[in-house]
């Protein structure tokens, strides 16, 4: 490999980590309530100098692409540099067959797509094509949660040894964000965890934990909520008091 194609190489490799998305949607979560006909949201093209287009679409739990529940549009778009513009995401007549008892799990995605560059026809150029991919979460209009209800706080909990087994007997998604003995960190085993409506997760809590730990939860707009576990067997869960 010559020094030459090997530098392209490598800047190939560790572009993906450097660069930003210059196109990306104001939130990294949609909640589609079951009672309206479309959710929205706004996509910001960051750069202000270059146009992007933005490419939009569907996946289902499994990230498989379809739109045979939601379709998202329109699927393509074109940015100005600075600009604002916007998606929504309309549901299909097959919406009505999800589950009316529990949410449905989705995701959107957005992929932008970079002008091709002036005078690239005599050297080499790369472009990497950033993705972001958030969650799409169908909430069937039989489910009355409302703004700040705190549905997350009925999870229950119990230590078995190093292992904690949380619990989630709601229909709503849950993502654990957090778990750690204090709020300088998670336990290096910690992996975010997102637990289905009426399923449990187990936590590995590690050497030396003891009974008492913080486990942080995302709500519905996305900010990170923390509880305090006290955990005796079974555990009691408390809000921590704000820092002032």
């Amino acid at each position: 490999m010559t020094p030459i194609v090997k530098n392209l190489f490598c800047l190939a490799l560790v572009a993906p980590l450097l660069a930003q998305a210059a196109v990306s949607p104001d939130r990294t979560r949609v909640i589609f309530n079951g009672a309206n006909k479309a959710a929205s949201l706004k996509l910001t093209n960051a750069s202000q100098e270059l146009p992007y287009l933005a490419y939009s679409w569907i996946e289902d739990d499994k990230g498989k692409k379809s739109d045979a529940f939601f379709a998202a549009l329109p699927p393509m778009q074109r940015l100005e540099p600075g600009a604002i513009s916007q998606v929504r995401i309309v549901k299909q007549g097959s919406a009505a067959t999800l589950p009316t008892d529990r949410e449905s799990l989705f995701y959107y995605n957005i992929r932008e797509i970079p002008p091709t560059p002036e005078n690239a026809d005599n050297h080499a150029v790369v472009q990497v094509a950033m993705q972001s991919r958030i969650k799409l979460f169908w909430r069937p209009a039989s489910l009355k949660k409302k703004p700040g209800d705190a549905t997350e706080q009925r999870m229950t909990y119990r230590l078995n040894g190093k292992t904690l087994q949380v619990n989630n007997p709601t229909p709503y998604y849950i993502t654990l964000a957090y778990f750690g003995k204090d709020l300088n960190g998670v336990f290096p085993s910690f992996k975010t965890t997102m637990l289905a409506p009426f399923t449990a997760a187990s936590l590995n809590a590690g050497a030396n934990s003891g009974s008492g730990f913080y486990l942080g939860y995302m709500d519905d707009y996305g900010a990170l909520r923390m509880l305090r576990l006290n955990c005796q067997g079974s555990c009691s869960a408390t809000v921590p008091e704000a820092k002032k």
